[in-house]
Parts: structure tokens; sequence; C-alpha cells
């Protein structure tokens, strides 16, 4: 039994020592990295040292052919090996360059989330498959981890991303007079869901467009429910938001997550304005990276 228990212990131990080498760190990232980055610098050395001899080389043999045309052939001929043999040298330099780069990308991709901010890769998430992202969520700091972002990347990992032809969830958000906003006010009409991306809509022009264009929509099709949601922290800067946009007629809320609320890791908008068009029974028929006047106005609301 004792026997036992101390192979046991010892297994344990192991298993520790081996996910505590797994686990990047600054020391092991920054080694690599300097590695890295000599190895290149070696490499842009040689590039300097070989290349331009060859290419030097056939300039000087080019201009004695012009001075001598009884030997024109034989010494384009020689410049001709020359210019060849340094874009081999190039091609071959070139393609240690990319596998540095390559690789120096993959380190960084590696060992980031270990200390760095999780947004960049929240941001980016389309651009990894979710295994990718769990690895480096995995290797990242319980500060991370625990930030805005990394519950979103986490919650993003972990949930099918819903688009057009889904049934549309509700979540937890916020008016400005600091009152959950209750989804019942919008039953049984089509909700226009604007996600934020309110400066570029009018590029600071006009900031009372959308005012002027949500108050044309709702004349015309009475039975939609114009839906604003706002990247923002806090109640203040909702309560501003509305006030800057002159929105005061308009319902709009906020889930005080900035950019990593539900619209963010359930429905992948990743800019913004994002517009989700949901009808009568909050199915999903259209979603748009800013606003379509054909898709809101024709297809959607039948607007003639």
């Amino acid at each position: 039994m004792k026997k036992v228990l101390l192979l046991f212990t010892l297994l344990l131990l192991a298993t520790s020592i081996l996910q505590a080498q797994d686990i990047p760190n600054n020391a092991a990232y920054n080694s690599r990295m300097d590695s890295l980055k000599t190895v290149f610098s070696d490499i842009m050395k040689e590039w300097n040292r070989t290349i331009p001899p060859h290419n030097v080389e056939a300039m000087r043999l080019e201009k004695e052919a012009k001075a001598h045309p009884e030997l024109q052939d034989s010494l384009l001929a020689i410049a001709g090996r020359e210019r060849e043999t340094a874009r081999e040298i190039m091609a071959a330099l070139q393609a240690r360059i990319n596998s540095n780069s390559e690789e120096r990308q993959a380190l960084r991709d590696r060992y980031a989330l270990v200390f760095e901010d999780a947004f960049p890769y929240f941001l980016a998430r389309k651009q990894y498959t979710k295994d990718s992202l769990s690895v480096l969520l995995k290797s990242a700091s319980a500060e991370i981890r625990h930030s805005r972002q990394g519950k979103a990347l986490r919650k993003y990992i972990k949930n099918r991303q819903l688009s057009e032809g889904d049934h549309f969830r509700t979540f937890p958000c916020w008016t400005p007079d600091g009152k959950r906003f209750n989804w019942s006010h919008c039953k049984g009409k089509k909700v226009f869901l604007i996600h934020d991306g309110l400066w570029c809509m009018n590029h600071g022009l006009d900031k009372t467009a959308l005012r002027k264009y949500l108050e044309f929509i709702t004349k015309a099709a009475p039975d939609c429910f114009p839906l604003i949601v706002v990247d923002c922290l806090t109640l203040e800067e909702l309560k501003a938001t509305v006030e800057e946009f002159e929105l005061q007629a308009f319902c709009v809320v906020s889930e005080f997550q900035k950019d990593a609320g539900t619209l963010n890791w359930l429905y992948n908008d990743t800019t913004t304005p994002t517009c989700h068009y949901l009808d009568e029974n909050r199915a999903i028929m259209f979603v748009t990276e800013g606003i379509e006047p054909d898709v809101l106005e024709h297809q959607f609301l039948g607007i003639k």
C-alpha cells in the first residue's frame, strides 16, 4: 500500500512539473524572442555581405560590355550568371526571413496572453480557431482571464454564435435612468437593433442624423421598435451619449461591458455599428455592418 501511495505521489509530482514547464512565462518568451531576433540580424548581415558583390560585379561587366562590343556576348553572359547567383541567394535568404517572421508571430500568439491584454485577441477572434484561443486563454495570467475581455473570450469559446435564422436571446441591459430594460416593451414589434457606432454613422458631421432617420422610420413603420445598444462602462457615459445624439425619444441601453458584451461574444459583432433586424417573434432576419436602408426599409419593414 505504501508503495502504491509513493508511486501515486511521484506521478502527481511529475505531472505538476510537466504542467509547470508547459506554462509560458516572460523569461521564456524574451529568451526565445531574443534568439529569433539574433537569427534575423544574422540573416540580414549575410544578405548585405553576399548579394551586393554579385550585383556590383554584374554592373561592372555590363559596363565593360558597352565599352568592348567585341566581348559583349561573353561579358553579358558572365554578368547574367552573377545576377542569377544574386537572385538565388536572395530567394534562399528570403525563405529564411519568412520562416523567422512566422516563428516570431507564432511565439507572440503562444505567449501574448501571459502578460499582455486580452483585448487584441478578443477583437481578432475570427482570425483564430476556438482551440487556439482556448490554449491562449489557459496560458494567461489570472488577472487577464478574469478581465472583461478574458471572460468574454471564454464565453465566445464555449458558446455557439448566433446569426441570421437564429432566435435572438435577450440579455440584461439598463436604460439611462438606471433601470433594467424590460424586453417585453418590444413584444410583437419588429426590432431594429443598432449596436453602437453612432459616430461612424455620421462621421461627426451631423449628430442629429440618426435621430432624424429613426423619426422617419418609426413614422413610416409604426410597428418598428428601434433599440440602440451603446458600448460603455458607466451610466454617466450612457446619459452623455443620449444627450450628444439627441436620442431621448428612443430606447437607448447598455450592458456596461463596453466592447465585451453579449453582442460581441454571442452574436460575434466585431465592428460598430452592427445592425440586427428581429421579426415579431425575435427571429434574426438580417445582420448588417452599418445601416443598410434597402434592407431596413424595404426587405425588413416593407416601406414603399
